[in-house]
């Protein structure tokens, strides 16, 4: 509204018209925004072969054939968690925070069964599969400070892993943004 106003006040010829094309542009770009996203969001996750979260299901692939999955079904931020396996074989459930460093997957999960705050931390070489555990973050500071370093909670840790995430936001603004600049160009094109 407040661009609107100022499209209306600024312009000496075609005000009307002027005036309605500064309220659809927001709703064009935004609309447009979105479609472009969640086609292509669809679209790069068939390729690459990763859950998106568009239907709830994250998926990201690991060093060494390792994935993690994630399944939301309404749960929220805060205890947003997710599946490490290989070859089809579990390896850690209720993964909460993960990290990967070169061939190595540390990160914090924790026991349906247990109270709240029991958390667990754990070690993965990818290239010989051997797994170390920490009962404590305790435990996890003074046998190996790396593991509990840098931890990020999983929905930052699958934008983050996705190649083509950053590249399609540049595009849908991009076409977006193109969409806007037609608009105008048309009705201006069409009214002299």
């Amino acid at each position: 509204m407040p661009l609107a106003g100022i499209v209306c006040w600024l312009s000496r010829k075609h005000r009307k018209r002027n005036t309605i094309l500064a309220l659809l542009s927001p709703f064009v770009f935004i609309y447009s925004f979105y479609f472009t996203g969640l086609v292509g969001d669809f679209a790069c996750a068939s390729i690459f072969d990763t859950g998106c979260g568009m239907d709830g299901y994250y998926k990201t692939e690991l060093p060494n054939g390792y994935q993690i999955e994630s399944h939301t079904y309404g749960l929220t931020r805060e205890n947003f968690t997710g599946f490490l396996h290989k070859d089809g074989q579990f390896v850690y459930e209720w993964v909460t925070k993960i990290k990967v460093s070169g061939d190595s997957i540390s990160g914090e999960r924790y026991d349906l069964d247990e109270t709240p705050g029991s958390e667990y931390y754990f070690a993965i070489d990818t290239k010989t599969d051997s797994i170390t555990e920490y009962k404590s973050l305790s435990e996890a500071k003074a046998k190996a400070p790396t593991v509990v370093t840098e931890l990020t909670s999983l929905k930052a840790f699958y934008y983050k892993s996705w190649p083509w995430a950053i590249p399609l936001t540049i595009l849908a603004v991009v076409v977006s943004s193109g969409l806007v600049f037609l608009l105008w160009f048309i009705v201006n094109k069409i009214s002299k």
